[in-house]
């Protein structure tokens, strides 16, 4: 079997985890950055698992249009979708803006790895933001974003599961 995992990241967190999700994976897998790399043809690949990080609610553009622009060959593939998320209440409404609604019916496994602030990274005007968003998570009592390993640990054991049937 032959996996692709797409993605975007934006200061780093997401590519880790995609990366932490091919060593976990069986099979062929190829990483592709969809800001980076190009993008191979669906055809060569079973399996194809496309994630991002939310920013305000939004995944990057670019993986947002590529699922978009490919839908129907997407929906002949074994799919598997994943965030970098902070706020892990906001799960299900990122995941309708992230990505399509008829994709998401399909798929054997969505998830939210957590998320990270690396604010030594972000632009001023995100630093900006995570500060107003760290404040109002700690007003509302709510736990700061912070790293879920064990979910891609479930993603993963979820698509080998699935691939050895």
């Amino acid at each position: 079997m032959k996996t692709m995992i797409l993605y975007a990241s934006t200061y780093g967190y997401t590519q880790e985890c995609a990366a932490k999700l091919s060593n976990e994976l069986a099979g062929d897998v190829l990483l592709v950055n969809i800001n980076t790399d190009p993008v191979p043809p669906l055809e060569a690949y079973d399996t194809i698992l496309i994630g991002g990080s939310i920013y305000m609610g939004q995944i990057q553009k670019r993986i947002k249009e590529y699922c978009l622009a490919n839908a129907d060959s997407l929906k002949k593939k074994n799919l598997g979708f994943f965030i970098s998320c902070g706020s892990a209440e906001n799960f299900n409404e990122s995941v309708k803006n992230a990505f399509p609604e008829d994709l998401i019916k399909t798929a054997l496994s969505i998830e939210n790895f957590g998320g990270e602030f690396r604010t030594d990274k972000m632009k001023l005007s995100h630093k900006l933001i995570m500060k107003m968003v760290a404040k109002a998570t700690e007003k509302d009592n709510k736990p700061p974003a912070k790293p879920m390993p064990e979910k891609i640990e479930k993603m993963a054991q979820t698509i080998n599961h699935s691939q050895a049937m």
